[in-house]
């Protein structure tokens, strides 16, 4: 596009030029260009309202419908399989239709998206002739009891009455609800649903089964019905429930978001679409906890088949929860994973299964190490660090177990393999020669491959694992345990050579050049989404090193639909975008900043339109899948998994604040991963009460006054910080000039201005050519 205005201006004449270049120089710089279509979405979504910490979690399909789960971790019989809660085992079904002349015409969804863009309220648009019908499906909790509420909007454009049919017909517990009046209750007495409004008048159907509903809809004119279900009511007990309205429940419902969000950080940005994701992921990712029998908060991982707890996830959660400034939710998060710890310091996952997944270890201790860095609370590390501890002193003694896989061991003595219920493919194991080492000596034993990897020696539990060994070594050192510290950092230094030697094993047997981070010892090129752990957070590998670049090569190739593939079990014949965002983090540390800020916009157009995301998406069926016992036959754009995905809302959190500020080397980084077309002259970018690793909150604003003008207005933390401020500008301009509180300064570069030790509030007024 700006060659060919390039083309165009030679044409005009001098004074022309100037005008044209004047007017262009506003004009291309007027918006942001960014834009969240949702074009690659799956074709299987679904949506979640819910509380936040509620027990009850209500998947809204496509049509508008309502399922649930009565198997809450408060109800989880003590035998509980893997996906104990995927049986919904409650419902209510909405069907509407118009009716006219002896026929019907049912009201057929045409979109769904949040209230107003961020609320965690699903908005379901349905349309019959020329009527439409608005389902807007919430949760709201007063006096003590929460409830699920439909309200039905119904708008009549005609000149003449509408008669809309409502059919209404539900299930608690499995059990079916009949027909009562204006509800429907279950034969043992629970109340599913009851409808208030009016112009509506209700019969029985099927055997009791439906609530048959006629309404009357006057022309040109809106009516309104409320649908609400109280959660584990009984319909006898009706008249004690909260006398509150419907509109009064959604305002109520919309000011307790408002509150929790103002409690938190606060984000501006020229693109609402953006700033409004960023808020609905926080809202998922509270909705997605939940508090058991005994009262310990669960971080999980969806609301149906992937209810539960995995520690590997529980990091980029927690991590979210505290830089949303949700520290008391993360500190409880990471006790119950103190509570579930075995008594030799093991961490598997989830905790129900006892899958052997090791990187369960590096998730819980990196959580806990994270949640000191922003408190800074030394008496709680000191509660914490016998954990640490001991989740790596299982680490030290369990990683002689890989040299016994292999050898002349007696059978008494080799290490046992825990049954796991499906399997993706067997590891490798090429021929060695005599008295040569396995490929995996010295990593963690045999164990679960997860997500596209073959059950095995997977290097991402190793990189977690090490990760957890200097969770438990930088923990010792703050508390002075000197002997600790001495064994640690020796336990680090020789689980991180026996990590680097077998990648240099594994390098030899890689196909693809150039030289890649391998995921497995003899597998390298299985799924590699998780190997980019040894970068974000591990730190093992530095985001420049050439073997990171090397998997970033191989990434690049097979991209589709701006995603990696070949990311988990889908393989190359599918993306992973809540993952791909972790990719993203590792662009974002190597200063691609257009890169990362592509792969997050790719992966929310992978969302649905209420913001959430199924786990992987199939995107070409011809390629073959990682494990070929499981989604072979899955079309194009159908997801896997459950949804909402946890990750997925929790990574864009991570990210977008990592893109705002970012502590790195005892600095705190601002801006350095916004690109320049994220912001227009005349427009402005803000972060409001931000915590950090550095000892507090900090707050920004940047304003784009005028052409070649940017200001930056910092507070800084109470101690003073080392600031480095990147500013935003288009490829190929440069910092010309710089002033801090009106005086100018040489402390900057092309695009960034450092501050040491800023410690009051400052202003930043920079001009660029």
């Amino acid at each position: 596009m700006r060659r060919g205005i390039r083309i165009w201006i030679g044409y005009l004449s001098k004074v022309q030029r100037v005008f044209v270049l004047c007017f262009l120089a506003g004009a291309l710089h007027a918006a942001p260009a960014l834009h969240i279509t949702h074009e690659f979405t799956n074709t299987n979504a679904q949506s979640l309202i819910g509380l936040p910490t509620g027990t009850h979690k209500t998947i809204v399909d496509k049509q508008g419908n309502l399922h649930w789960s009565h198997w809450s971790l408060q109800r989880k019989p003590l035998d509980s399989p893997f996906g104990f809660s995927g049986q919904l085992d409650g419902a209510l079904i909405i069907g509407s239709s118009l009716e006219t002349a002896g026929s019907a015409t049912a009201f057929n969804a045409e979109s769904q998206s949040l209230y107003k863009g961020r609320y965690p309220f699903v908005v379901t648009q349905l349309r019959a002739g020329n009527l439409s019908l608005e389902e807007l499906a919430f949760s709201a909790e007063s006096e003590n009891q929460g409830l699920d509420i439909v309200r039905l909007q119904c708008t009549n454009p005609d000149s003449e009455p509408a008669k809309i049919g409502l059919q209404l017909s539900g299930k608690w517990r499995n059990l079916p609800a009949y027909a009562n009046q204006n509800a429907l209750v279950t034969h043992n007495g629970y109340l599913v649903a009851f409808v208030e409004g009016q112009g509506v008048s209700f019969a029985s159907k099927h055997n009791g089964l439906t609530l048959d509903g006629q309404w009357s809809i006057p022309a040109r004119s809106t009516l309104t019905l409320w649908l609400k279900l109280p959660y584990d009511f009984r319909a006898a007990n009706r008249a004690e429930l909260p006398d509150i309205s419907g509109p009064a429940l959604l305002e109520q419902a919309e000011q307790s978001w408002q509150t929790i969000w103002s409690k938190g950080i606060h984000i501006q940005l020229p693109e609402k679409e953006l700033e409004d994701f960023f808020y609905s992921s926080f809202a998922y990712v509270l909705i997605l906890t939940e508090r058991d029998r005994s009262g310990d908060l669960w971080i999980l991982d969806g609301p149906a088949g992937y209810r539960q707890f995995w520690g590997r996830g529980e990091y980029f959660q927690a991590r979210a929860l505290d830089l949303l400034g949700n520290l008391g939710l993360s500190r409880d998060s990471i006790e119950h994973a103190f509570r579930i710890q075995m008594d030799d310091g093991e961490w598997d996952g989830p905790p129900i299964s006892g899958w052997p997944s090791w990187d369960n270890s590096g998730g819980n201790a990196g959580a806990a190490w994270d949640y000191y860095l922003f408190t800074k609370d030394r008496n709680w590390l000191a509660q914490a660090y016998p954990h640490l501890r001991a989740a790596a002193d299982w680490i030290r003694y369990h990683r002689a177990e890989s040299d016994l896989e292999i050898g002349d061991v007696p059978p008494g003595a080799k290490p046992i393999r825990r049954e796991i219920p499906w399997s993706c493919k067997p590891e490798t194991s090429p021929p060695l020669q005599p008295g040569e080492k396995p490929y995996w000596s010295g990593l963690l034993p045999w164990g679960y491959g997860d997500s596209g990897l073959p059950e095995g020696h997977a290097f991402a539990h190793n990189f977690f694992c090490l990760y957890a060994v200097k969770c438990a070594l930088n923990a010792a050192k703050k508390l002075n345990h000197e002997e600790d510290a001495k064994w640690l950092s020796a336990e680090y230094q020789s689980y991180k050579l026996a990590i680097l030697q077998d990648i240099q094993r594994a390098l030899k047997l890689e196909k693809k050049s150039p030289a890649y981070l391998p995921a497995m010892p003899t597998d390298p090129e299985a799924a590699w989404s998780q190997s980019f752990v040894a970068v974000y957070p591990a730190e093992l590998f530095s985001p420049d090193d050439p073997l990171v670049t090397g998997l970033l090569t191989q990434v690049e190739r097979t991209e589709r639909q701006g995603l990696p593939t070949n990311m988990a079990w889908l393989g190359f014949s599918g993306v992973w975008p809540g993952e791909s965002m972790n990719v993203a983090e590792t662009y974002l540390r190597r200063g691609e900043i257009q890169t990362a800020a592509d792969m997050l916009v790719a992966a929310l157009n992978h969302s649905y339109y209420t913001n959430v995301w199924k786990e992987e998406i199939r995107v070409d069926k011809t390629l073959p899948v990682a494990c070929l016992n499981s989604h072979k036959n899955l079309d194009n754009q159908a997801g896997t998994g459950d949804m909402p995905e946890a990750w997925g809302n929790a990574n864009m959190v991570d990210l977008l604040r990592d893109m705002l500020l970012i502590e790195n080397n005892e600095a705190l980084h601002v801006l350095s991963g916004i690109p320049a077309s994220w912001i227009g002259v005349g427009q402005e970018i803000g972060v409001g009460d931000a915590p950090t690793t550095l000892g507090g909150k900090i707050s920004f604003h940047l304003r784009y006054p005028s052409a070649g003008k940017m200001t930056l207005d910092f507070m800084p933390l109470a101690n003073g910080v080392n600031l480095v401020a990147r500013f935003p500008i288009e490829s190929g301009q440069k910092i010309a000039s710089a002033r801090i509180d009106g005086r100018s300064v040489t402390t900057f570069s092309d695009d960034t201005v450092s501050v040491k030790h800023a410690h009051a509030p400052i202003r930043i007024e920079v001009e660029f050519q």
